[in-house]
């Protein structure tokens, strides 16, 4: 059951129809606005007087906090950096992603080793392979770096439901 905002010209439509002496369910067929729904207009309209169109009722629930502009910039944010976390968007304007359709899902794992790409390793172990114990001691060894080769190490991205699974949501 869809919970539709029934606007002034789907009223004025309904209305219409129901002055032209069509069925309530006719009505509800060609205007797409649902039978119950038709059936509370046609009797607003007729405890108003017949007159005058009865007007929209005021939407229920508590008021957006946020302006258009201002889910725009931040839909605009995660869009350009998907791994940006909810304090960080926070911190720049007012965060909803819930709101903007944003969910929070695992970084996709980067993808395994290519056959390009164990070719080159094979060929660079062969260069070397003829290499003896003094010549590997003369290289500088550097173990500062800590890098994943299989894939991200629990990161998060921020992408809506619907987007599909691309390198630029990747870690």
């Amino acid at each position: 059951m869809s919970r539709r905002v029934t606007t002034r010209d789907d009223i004025a439509a309904v209305i219409a129809l129901y002055k032209a002496n069509h069925v309530l369910r006719e009505i509800s067929a060609q205007t797409g606005v649902a039978l119950r729904v038709v059936q509370t207009l046609v009797k607003r309209f007729r405890d108003l007087g017949e007159d005058e169109l009865p007007a929209p009722l005021p939407k229920s629930g508590r008021p957006k906090l946020l302006f258009p502009r201002t889910l725009k910039v931040i839909s605009r944010q995660v869009w350009s950096n998907p791994s940006l976390t909810a304090r960080e968007v926070r911190e720049k304007p007012p965060s909803s992603e819930s709101r903007l359709g944003y969910k929070s899902f695992r970084a996709r794992r980067k993808p395994l080793l290519t056959k390009r790409q164990k070719e080159n390793r094979v060929k660079f172990c062969k260069k070397y392979e003829v290499w003896d114990l003094e010549t590997w001691r003369s290289v500088l060894w550097s173990d500062e770096a800590t890098f994943s080769v299989t894939g991200s190490s629990g990161g998060r991205v921020y992408r809506p439901p619907t987007q599909t699974r691309t390198s630029h949501s990747t870690l």
